[in-house]
């Protein structure tokens, strides 16, 4: 018996024109988050939204990963905004401090960003 692969991440993108909108499913995590990253990258100075509505874990790697592109993004005149996220997904923004990439409810506090 092998062992198992962990569980990948798909990615679909929708392009509206004004907003970029990107559909995950799956794991966001140390081994998933490289494949996000060169996705998002392109996307700096655009408004994307992203969808975590079918991501049944992230770690902090993921975070890491969103809350770097949101700092970036809004840098660049960007924006990064989660539109949905699973239970599982809200509790680790919850625990991490990072709910304000949720929902859009404005700006981070400045303890958040590592000041």
């Amino acid at each position: 018996m092998g062992t198992p692969f962990p569980p990948g991440l798909q990615i679909q993108t929708v392009d509206t024109g004004d907003t970029v909108l990107l559909h995950l499913r799956g794991e966001l995590d140390i081994a998933t988050a490289p494949r996000l990253e060169p996705v998002l990258i392109p996307l700096t100075a655009q408004t994307c939204e992203l969808d975590l509505g079918h991501v049944t874990f992230i770690d902090s790697t993921g975070i890491n990963l969103l809350t770097r592109h949101h700092r970036q993004a809004a840098a660049a005149g960007g924006r990064l905004r989660l539109i949905a996220a699973t239970r599982a997904v809200r509790r680790v923004l919850e625990i991490t401090g990072t709910t304000y990439l949720l929902d859009d409810p404005g700006p981070p506090p400045p303890d958040t960003l590592g000041h």
